[in-house]
């Protein structure tokens, strides 16, 4: 039963929401609408004088939905400017790569020996790409109106990165619905505009050029799988840039249904995470990554302190539906720290063989 109206995106005006007041207050709120200062812009935005977009799309199996996707990219292209979209197929076995070209996108396939890596797919996007701002986008994800114009905006006025909004669509299944509740209590558009400290990269935008600098996403299992965009991310935060969150990019993203994957999705993010998190630094309470092993002794106790603190994310945001799958939304958290109990120790091992562990520090 639903309690709530889904998560529905800001007006692209944003006349409802105040600057600097989160209507998720208290949930690790993104900081203030504050602007970088001049050490951290990085010239003119976009469509003062860069021209040129690439927006890249990794696709497995996603013939069904690819071309929509592609033509509701194409249908905001800026007026003047240059614009690609690239998919990445890696390893379809239906015909996502001609569905993609068909609705005007140019395509790319992961080699067999890589495929299935959904990091090698951005990095291979990425490297392909011509246009001066780089937007990664989900397959599952579907672009609403002015997203694109929201991400360049923000880099017109001199962000070097910008990560959008991740929102429900309304006919998502009840277990879909659970594993967006868990998965985007931090990237929804009830949001206030800020910085984070990281952003998943199902969409996000970078300037091409600071992109190419870094690492890339990192393609390690399992790291590849569930926080692939932390090493990029973190090498830039490094450099004293940060991370821009735009709630009025908005994108619809559909969620799988049934309870084996809501299971399965939550112990793959947890069991990436401490890892990811502890080596990068690009963690909210990234405090907490300086010590893996309390981490690890701790998780099964956090499972429920993890499911009433999105719950009560949920709830300053005024979407009451997550409360009502409070117990669901606890077997999903504790699959999640199981993953971090497993992955922990798995890579504490793996570290204690190859030499000391190096924990970077936390920047923003």
């Amino acid at each position: 039963m639903t309690v709530s109206a889904p998560v529905r995106p800001c007006p692209s005006a944003g006349a409802d929401r105040a600057p600097g007041v989160d209507r998720a207050a208290g949930c690790a709120a993104a900081e203030p609408r504050d602007r970088p200062d001049a050490g951290q812009r990085q010239g003119p935005g976009p469509l003062a004088q860069a021209r040129s977009v690439s927006v890249i799309i990794p696709a497995r199996n996603a013939a069904a939905s690819i071309g929509g996707i592609v033509r509701a990219i194409l249908a905001q292209r800026p007026p003047g400017a240059d614009m690609e979209v690239i998919v990445v197929d890696d390893a379809s076995t239906d015909d996502t790569a001609a569905e993609a070209r068909a609705a005007g996108a140019r395509t790319l396939v992961v080699p067999a020996a890589q495929a299935g890596n959904p990091a090698v797919a951005r990095n291979l996007g990425a490297r392909a790409a011509r246009g001066e701002i780089l937007v990664f986008l989900d397959a599952d994800c579907m672009p609403v109106e002015r997203w694109l114009r929201s991400l360049l905006d923000a880099h017109d006025r001199g962000e070097a990165i910008v990560g959008g909004a991740l929102d429900l669509p309304s006919d998502l299944s009840f277990t879909a619905r659970c594993d967006y509740f868990c998965g985007w209590y931090h990237v929804h558009s009830r949001r206030s505009a800020g910085y984070v400290v990281n952003h998943p990269p199902g969409n996000a935008s970078v300037r091409r050029e600071l992109f190419l600098s870094t690492s890339g996403f990192d393609e390690r299992h399992p790291i590849a799988f569930a926080h692939e965009e932390l090493r990029w991310q973190a090498e830039l935060l490094g450099r004293g840039l940060r991370i821009y969150f735009e709630p009025r990019a908005v994108v619809l993203h559909r969620n799988r249904s049934g309870f084996r994957n809501l299971l399965a999705r939550n112990y793959r993010w947890g069991y990436s995470a401490i890892e990811s998190k502890a080596t990068t630094g690009a963690a909210r309470m990234a405090w907490l990554y300086r010590h893996p092993c309390l981490l690890i002794v701790l998780a099964p106790a956090s499972a429920l302190l993890q499911t009433l603190y999105i719950v009560a994310c949920w709830l300053r945001a005024g979407a009451l539906e997550p409360f009502v799958m409070l117990p669901v939304l606890f077997v999903a958290r504790a699959a999640y720290t199981a993953g971090m109990v497993v992955g922990g120790i798995r890579w504490l091992r793996s570290r204690r063989a190859r030499g000391p562990i190096e924990i970077r520090p936390r920047w923003v």
